[in-house]
């Protein structure tokens, strides 16, 4: 009896609150997911989670606020938990392999030598390993989460925080404008 009047209870809220804002609900779940293929997972998900939880709703405080917070928080963790389970694809140690493992044309964070001159190399490596590192990857076209994801693995970064890695860039290519000058020659001391 008791269950009854709780779904019930429940029912009755989010037909009130939740239903006439469907719209609003799937519109954030595309805003916030962070990748197409889980929009509807989300939607579907942060609709049975309003159910469960929406007797915690205080009345106080407007809906729309009330669900698009919800709304953001479960999308990010959902996202975050989904992630955590995927196999990790980014291999950084991979040899690319055409003709011969000398011919690869494109930066990598570990053929870098063969592409700047001896005062661009002078410069990288008087820069601290975890600096050289994240630049290294930011060179090699990785994206912030990317680099992210690496260094996290690689134990560099201990905690997967993207102003960490921001940071280090920065630092890094603040070292190497003091180092350098504009053409990428050493700058000479006065």
């Amino acid at each position: 009896m008791i269950d009854d009047e709780v779904t019930a209870r429940k029912t009755k809220l989010f037909k009130e609150l939740i239903e006439p804002n469907l719209n609003m609900v799937y519109k954030l779940c595309l805003q916030y997911s962070r990748c197409s293929d889980y929009v509807q997972d989300n939607y579907t998900e942060v609709l049975a989670n309003f159910y469960k939880y929406i007797e915690s709703y205080d009345e106080k405080r407007s809906v729309l606020t009330w669900i698009h917070i919800v709304t953001k928080r479960y999308v990010f963790n959902a996202d975050a938990k989904r992630e955590e389970n995927l196999p990790y694809s980014l291999d950084t140690s991979m040899q690319i392999l055409d003709n011969g493992p000398n011919e690869c044309n494109f930066l990598t964070p570990d053929n870098y030598s063969q592409f700047y001159s001896d005062d661009i190399l002078n410069a990288i490596e008087s820069l601290g390993e975890v600096y050289k590192r994240t630049l290294m990857l930011q060179m090699a076209g990785y994206k912030l989460t990317e680099i992210v994801e690496i260094t996290h693995k690689e134990g560099i970064l201990k905690t997967k925080n993207i102003e960490t890695v921001k940071s280090r860039l920065f630092l890094a290519r603040s070292q190497l404008k003091k180092l350098l000058n504009r053409d990428g020659t050493r700058k000479v001391k006065q």
